[in-house]
């Protein structure tokens, strides 16, 4: 008996949408990983952002010679991170498309690996996994990307059980490099917001959670490489970073003006672009606007000690603060103590 997941139609195709920005020192290592894959990619789109040292040139030269279709553009000038990805996944014509870096390396199995998640399941939209966090050198650091992102259990529940959406209303656990969608998502997922709101890997996990299913997978697929001139890397957040923050929350004199103001303006984005949009879940447009009044009320905190504090508190009974804030106790802290 064959088992639940078994896929019985056409394969899905696969394409890649990599950018790329002064990354030839690890670009041709990419590269092959790419092409060395268990099962092939169809198409890769290559989207340049004015490299002056010598990636272009090397990319003219490889795409030649390679054993798949490629379509290299080079912007001048450059257009900048999330408008560059924007680009080339809207030129990827695959069913899946798989967000390249130019400097990790792909595990050998991760398309066949991603791709059957996709054939499974129709109403899969996102899938992505771990990855193997590495140094310049390509020497493994002894920790995964998911282990220092520090994912909760009950992250891990929501996501797959379908209530992705509520952890990414919070933080964004989805790394792009790591991560493959199905090309249907790109009509969600235009205009993108600038990299000030949203990074596009973020945006790419909210899109895909308000239309579908979100699959997280242990497994890692990439080498995901870490370096001083990384465009997006991990943060570590280990203890003492988390009591520097919590220290920070208690003593910052500052008003917490800029902050909401931050993300209110990213959370106001969300919910505008989603609200009327054919083929987005009614109860995730309402969540994207209880997020956004959420970022509301708490720039508009009364000045009094004392009120401040029963309404933070209150907020914190009733659930707000682990719904909707990165993180609540010290959220909740700083909005007490700080006005």
């Amino acid at each position: 008996m064959d088992s639940p997941n078994t896929f019985r139609g056409t394969p899905l195709t696969s394409g890649v949408a990599l950018i790329t920005h002064n990354g030839l020192k690890y670009l041709p290592q990419q590269l092959h990983s790419i092409l060395a894959q268990t099962r092939a990619v169809a198409h890769i789109v290559v989207s340049d952002d004015g490299s002056t040292d010598g990636t272009w040139e090397y990319l003219e030269a490889w795409a030649n010679e390679a054993p798949v279709r490629v379509t290299l553009v080079r912007n001048d000038p450059p257009l900048g991170v999330s408008a560059n990805f924007e680009q080339a996944m809207r030129l990827v014509e695959e069913d899946i498309v798989f967000a390249s870096d130019q400097d990790d390396v792909w595990m050998p199995d991760k398309v066949a690996l991603l791709a059957a998640e996709f054939e499974a399941d129709d109403s899969v939209q996102l899938a992505h996994t771990d990855a193997i966090l590495v140094d310049a050198d390509g020497h493994e650091l002894g920790a995964t990307l998911f282990e220092e992102l520090a994912i909760s259990r009950a992250e891990r529940r929501d996501i797959n059980s379908g209530c992705a959406f509520r952890v990414y209303c919070r933080r964004n656990v989805v790394t792009g490099a790591a991560a493959a969608f199905r090309r249907r998502l790109v009509r969600h997922l235009q205009p993108m917001p600038p990299k000030t709101m949203f990074y596009h890997d973020g945006w790419l996990a909210l899109m895909a959670a308000a239309s579908g299913r979100v699959v997280m997978l242990d497994t890692p697929t990439i080498q995901y490489r870490q370096h001083g001139a990384n465009l997006v890397g991990v943060k570590r957040t280990g203890r003492l970073t988390k009591l520097r923050r919590l220290w920070w929350a208690i003593g910052s004199p500052s008003p917490l003006k800029a902050t909401t103001d931050s993300l209110l303006s990213a959370r106001a984005t969300l919910h505008a672009h989603m609200a009327g949009r054919a083929g987005l879940a009614p109860s995730h447009i309402a969540m994207a606007q209880e997020a956004a009044d959420f970022i509301r009320w708490r720039g508009r905190l009364p000045a009094s000690p004392v009120a401040r504090c029963a309404k933070v508190a209150s907020a914190l009974l009733a659930g707000r603060y682990h719904t909707f804030a990165h993180e609540p106790w010290t959220d909740a802290l700083r909005d007490s103590l700080n006005r």
